[in-house]
């Protein structure tokens, strides 16, 4: 099993400064990879686009909160570090233009000597997307094409696509990257599942309990065998919350005690899970995230190695 945490660029507290020596003491901790987050513009007005990782439908910051962008923000990191991969959880690829976007995340993984992560998905919030002026309708099928259009680009000498909204031909897009960044699919809606199962490299799974998570993984999976695939060749992924407490507690995986992580971390290991996204305290304070992400490294991963 893989670990990975997420950067501290959500926050005005933090200079590039503490960014970098955030991002080198994970890698220097033994992390496998760095992630960050993804939003553009927050609305100061009404949001009726409901956030769904919670049961208020409400998204927990508000509209000032300071947020790097974050293919600018892995390539800042990707410069500061030599190991560690550079995953994003997730991007929205409605927000985007499917031929821009192939060009920056294919130049970040030429630069970045292929360590790239392309977390994907299909977004929430329609308000951001009108913002950005770009279109929201059939937005399940633009992230579709949009998939099609970032591997064609990557991988073809002369890319073709033809889609209902996306088309390229006659152009070049050099230079292409040797490998092409694995894509791990986003969501936990139907859609979402079908999209893991049938484009994705893997499923990048969010604050899921294993019980949750479990059924879920089984539809993708079942998808992938749908349209010819072998399930056996997605990775499983999941992104959480760790809080290390000094006594056990009823909270959500991975908040409570060194016991209790390591529990639920073996249900994750027996159902799949490859890949495990750490979020840190981000608004607390690089000295708390990385004592979080210390404690963890020496008493919880050893035995997952």
């Amino acid at each position: 099993m893989k670990f990975g945490a997420h950067l501290l660029h959500i926050s005005a507290q933090y200079s590039p400064e503490d960014i970098v020596r955030f991002a080198q003491a994970v890698e220097q901790m033994g992390y496998d990879s760095v992630w960050a987050s993804d939003h553009i513009v927050f609305p100061t007005g009404e949001v009726e686009s409901r956030y769904p990782y919670r049961e208020t439908g409400r998204f927990p910051l508000p509209p000032d909160t300071p947020w790097l962008e974050c293919v600018t923000t892995l390539a800042f990191v990707a410069g500061a570090t030599s190991r560690v991969y550079l995953g994003t959880t997730v991007m929205v690829l409605p927000y985007r233009n499917p031929v821009l976007n192939a060009k920056m995340l294919g130049t970040l993984q030429v630069l970045s000597n292929n360590r790239l992560i392309l977390g994907a998905g299909a977004g929430w919030m329609r308000e951001e997307a009108e913002a950005l002026g770009m279109p929201w309708d059939h937005r399940g099928q633009r992230t579709d094409e949009h998939i099609q259009v970032l591997r064609a680009i990557w991988t073809q000498e002369e890319p073709r696509f033809e889609g209902r909204f996306y088309r390229i031909a006659g152009v070049r897009c050099e230079p292409r990257p040797t490998v092409p960044p694995p894509i791990w699919i986003g969501g936990h809606e139907r859609a979402g599942l079908r999209r893991a199962g049938v484009l994705g490299d893997g499923w990048h799974a969010a604050f899921h309990p294993p019980e949750d998570l479990a059924s879920r993984w089984q539809t993708v999976q079942q998808f992938a065998r749908e349209a010819g695939r072998d399930p056996a060749s997605l990775t499983l992924s999941v992104r959480l919350p760790i809080r290390i407490r000094n006594q056990p507690e009823e909270g959500p995986p991975l908040v409570g005690s060194v016991d209790q992580i390591k529990r639920w971390l073996q249900e994750y290991q027996r159902l799949g899970v490859q890949h495990v996204l750490l979020e840190p305290p981000l608004r607390q304070g690089v000295e708390a995230a990385l004592e979080v992400l210390d404690r963890f490294a020496r008493e919880v991963r050893p035995e997952f190695a």
